[in-house]
């Protein structure tokens, strides 16, 4: 827990923190009273100030409050006066109605309010006792105002929540995390906070249906969604995992083909699979290992179950083993079908194996386009001598018209692997296996490679 100078320090308003530090070096010094009349002078102070940025975003309600802050400034006379005095009544009311504060939070600062009059105006206690509170009482309001209101920016509650369910829905919707973060979670209420992240998880999981005319669809509306969750994880894990986790229930009683799109989305979200029931894993399990992997279609393409493709990610593969049997019993061809579908790491040790099993020159460059290529950037060092010698040992791999142009890709999609000797050592290899040397040299590969190495070509 935040100690008081850490709170001091997240003031949200430059000019709010020198009073706030006022109210705490009266506290320091023994003057409890002048601490308390100084909190309230902040709590005032901070309140016209974020009146006065939601006027600029086009609040009527602060604009109309703002309008007689600057009839009172521009006058500054008795009158005036009296109208920031009508003014400072009402900020509390104010700041309730506009959502920068809640009912509980209005109660605690009417307090700090009250006794501010007693510590101001002695002469309001009864038989005329002065009023002295305790250090520990003037040390309690300002923690109050610094929870409840100081540390805060101009917030809302439900205003809060519908700029952000209005955000989502906006055909711009970028998306972009650390915005996300800046905009519904460092810049909202701890309730509203929460209201946010249930409204993400319910969607992200149970892709609620969409108020009609918004133009997006309950599919896209929970990709969006998703991608908030995640976001908003980096910022407070520990709320969006309770978000989840209430969700969850309701997650678990949805049909499996839903559970296995929502897995889709957010199988590389660990708060998520973390949270999956392992009776509703076993039973998905059950349910992947009786359904077909692939399906081919009337054009004969062969295209990959959307669930098989979770394989590719660790942590459902570890929740649901089914998926990684699944797979291996699969042919080396429909496996290249799944690799398609969503390429990862767990599939580069298979690219080898596809390759080496490639029976035909048209199929050896499908097999490549739509399983290496794609793999390439994942591939590891000590795997790549494989996938090479693979390639160069199938006749119909080596000597298939599109590969050689193929190797140029892998070679320049592979970063991480274009210093590595392998390449140089294939290119000997085809060659020396070409049955016609004009043929199949794979120059373009040699001289990628040379350029590389900044020597001469092979």
């Amino acid at each position: 827990m935040l100690n008081l100078e850490e709170r001091i320090t997240r003031v949200w308003h430059q000019e709010v923190r020198p009073l706030v530090v006022d109210a705490y070096r009266c506290h320091s010094t023994g003057t409890p009273r002048a601490a308390i009349v100084a909190t309230w002078t902040a709590v005032c102070a901070d309140i016209i100030h974020k009146l006065y940025q939601l006027a600029e975003d086009g609040d009527g309600t602060a604009a109309e409050v703002v309008k007689r802050i600057e009839g009172a400034r521009s006058k500054a006379d008795d009158e005036a006066v009296k109208t920031m005095q009508q003014v400072e009544r009402n900020l509390l009311q104010n700041a309730l109605d506009l959502e920068l504060i809640d009912f509980i939070e209005h109660r605690q600062l009417e307090r700090l309010k009250q006794d501010r009059h007693l510590c101001a105006h002695p002469s309001l206690r009864p038989l005329g006792d002065v009023f002295a509170p305790s250090g520990e009482y003037a040390r309690a309001h300002l923690v109050a105002a610094l929870d409840a209101l100081l540390v805060h920016p101009p917030t809302q509650g439900r205003k809060a929540c519908a700029r952000y369910t209005a955000h989502v829905s906006d055909p711009s919707f970028v998306g972009h995390g650390d915005y996300l973060v800046q905009m519904f979670a460092q810049r909202v209420k701890s309730s509203a906070w929460k209201q946010i992240l249930g409204i993400a998880a319910k969607h992200a999981m149970l892709e609620l249906e969409v108020p009609e005319g918004i133009g997006i669809t309950a599919s896209v509306a929970a990709d969006r969604h998703a991608l908030c969750l995640i976001a908003f994880a980096q910022h407070d894990r520990d709320a969006v995992r309770e978000a989840v986790t209430k969700a969850m229930s309701t997650f678990n009683g949805l049909p499996i083909e839903q559970q296995l799109k929502t897995i889709a989305r957010l199988g590389a979200f660990d708060v998520f699979v973390d949270a999956l029931d392992e009776t509703v894993c076993q039973q998905i399990g059950t349910y992947v290992d009786r359904r077909p992997a692939v399906v081919t279609t009337s054009s004969g393409a062969v295209v990959a179950s959307s669930t098989l493709a979770l394989i590719g990610l660790d942590a459902v593969r570890d929740r649901i083993p089914a998926l990684g049997s699944k797979f291996a019993k699969l042919s080396p061809y429909n496996q290249a079908a799944v690799i398609e579908r969503q390429p990862s790491a767990y599939f580069t040790d298979f690219l080898a194996p596809i390759l080496a099993s490639a029976g035909g020159w048209r199929i050896a460059e499908y097999l490549t386009k739509i399983a290496v290529i794609p793999c390439a950037r994942l591939v590891q060092p000590e795997q790549l001598d494989g996938i090479l010698t693979a390639w160069a040992n199938n006749e119909q791999c080596r000597e298939a018209s599109g590969m050689p142009e193929l190797a140029v890709t892998f070679w320049t999609q592979a970063t991480q692997l274009q210093s590595h000797q392998a390449w140089a050592a294939f290119v000997k290899r085809v060659r020396e296996l070409a049955s016609d040397p004009q043929w199949f040299q794979y120059e373009q590969l040699a001289a990628v490679i040379s350029y590389k190495d900044g020597t001469s070509a092979l």
